[in-house]
């Protein structure tokens, strides 16, 4: 009996690795929310929104039906996911955002099951899929997984939406998000975006600041200065009724401003 003892005790499992094993996972998951909120606090409001290694599923999108208010036509409902979007800026909580972000993705979705293959539609979901990114910091990976998809789409469709918006918000994500294994951050894929961006649309200033910020992450302080002083000379170009083009202006003397 005593043999037998032994040899079970000998056999029986390691359970402190084991115990190890799971602190050690979700140390790594708090981690990687923490990473998520904080990239979300400093990325554009939306325009935009990724990162990458979290078990949890793509968060459902809501199919009930569209409150009787809601646009019909493909434009109205792309319109309507970027007012979501530029709302959820100045959102004064987390519960407000994740209505805006459970309302652009209503419509998304009835935007994309009207026209599937328009960049509109496309780009929408890209957005929306970002404000539920930011909304659910917890299950972000998937979600901006799929932002970065629609965006590569929307751009294939129609590469000049939005001012060049595929590539630009495209770039932001890139370059704002944590890092590989947090998140899909890479900052040369973001140049790469931004320059994109100039290339197809070289006056507007929200594509020359994300050149400027593209280049200052990845080394080229002087091209990043260029950049951000050609911004500000295309923002002041802009009539003063332009209601973006002082905070246009205040972004790339703060750009210029940078060491």
């Amino acid at each position: 009996m005593a043999v037998t003892a032994m040899t079970c005790v000998t056999r029986a499992p390691d359970v402190t690795g084991v115990t190890r094993m799971m602190r050690g996972a979700r140390m790594l998951r708090v981690e990687r929310v923490t990473a998520i909120s904080a990239w979300w606090r400093n990325v554009l409001g939306c325009g935009a929104l990724a990162v990458l290694v979290t078990a949890c599923a793509l968060p459902k999108r809501p199919t009930g039906p569209l409150p009787s208010s809601a646009p019909t036509s493909v434009e109205g409902l792309a319109a309507a996911i970027q007012s979501d979007a530029a709302r959820s800026d100045k959102a004064p909580d987390g519960s407000a955002r994740a209505q805006l972000a459970a309302e652009a993705s209503a419509y998304a979705q009835a935007c994309l099951a009207k026209a599937p293959q328009a960049a509109g539609c496309l780009y929408g979901s890209g957005l929306a899929y970002g404000l539920e990114a930011r909304a659910h910091p917890g299950s972000a990976t998937e979600s901006l997984k799929a932002m970065l998809d629609a965006l590569s789409k929307a751009d294939a469709a129609d590469p000049n939406y939005d001012q060049a918006g595929p590539a630009r918000v495209r770039a932001q994500v890139l370059l704002r998000a944590p890092g590989w294994p947090l998140g899909p951050g890479d900052p040369d894929s973001g140049l790469t975006s931004a320059r994109r961006a100039v290339e197809l649309r070289p006056q507007y200033p929200p594509n020359l600041l994300v050149l400027g910020e593209a280049l200052a992450k990845t080394g080229d302080a002087t091209g990043a200065h260029d950049a951000y002083t050609q911004a500000r000379d295309a923002a002041q170009a802009l009539p003063p009724a332009n209601e973006d083009r002082e905070g246009w202006i205040h972004e790339a003397d703060q750009g210029l401003q940078r060491k």
